[in-house]
Parts: C-alpha cells; structure tokens; sequence
C-alpha cells in the first residue's frame, strides 16, 4: 500500500494544498480523464484523478467520486479559490510538470509494486 507521501518524488509533485493528508491518505490507483461526467462514473475510491482541469467543478467531483488526490499535469495550477475550497472539502491537489501520460505510467509503476 502507498501514500501521497510516495507519489511526491517520483512524479516531481508540487503540494497545492492538503500538505496534511500526504501521510494518511492511501493511494490505491490512478485514472487520467477530463470529461467530469466520465470521471464520476469511472473512477475508483482511493484513485490519484490526473487531469488538465482546474475549475471548482473538478473539486466537486473529486469530493463525490471520493478520489485520494487531484493531480494536475503539464505544470497546470489552480486559482487560489479553487484551493480554498479543496482545503475546505479535504482534497489534496498536486501539480507535476510531466504530462498525463507519463504520470500515469510512473504511478502504474508505484501501484503495481
């Protein structure tokens, strides 16, 4: 079992927000989609959610699919309101310069270890 802890490094990961949760938030996999409605009904509890998007709606559905983090690739960023409400909601974000495909494959190889 990983952390948020153990993605950091190998991903070259900036902590947005929920600094906190890196510790104990469980890492059980990984999905890269940005069409929010496709997310919702894919991706798995527990799962690091990649993505290009940054709105307040990618917050929410973060929150409802119940997802271990929002990893933000290609170095894309949230405004700070956005953070606040991850913050409030209890979502970590991450931010990595690689792009979502290499993401994907460095955490595939973490989480099938």
């Amino acid at each position: 079992m990983i952390y948020l802890k153990d993605i950091i490094e190998p991903l070259n990961c900036n902590v947005l927000c929920g600094q906190e949760l890196l510790e104990t938030q469980e890492v059980t996999g990984g999905y890269a989609c940005d069409l929010l409605s496709w997310v919702i009904s894919r991706v798995n509890t527990g799962e690091v959610w990649m993505t290009i998007l940054s709105s307040v709606n990618v917050v929410a559905v973060a929150v409802l699919a119940e997802c271990s983090c929002i990893l933000l690739t290609e170095s894309v960023t949230m405004e700070e309101n956005v953070l606040a409400r991850a913050r409030e909601k209890g979502i970590a974000v991450l931010s990595t310069p690689l792009s979502t495909y290499r993401a994907c494959a460095i955490l595939a190889d973490l989480t099938d270890k």
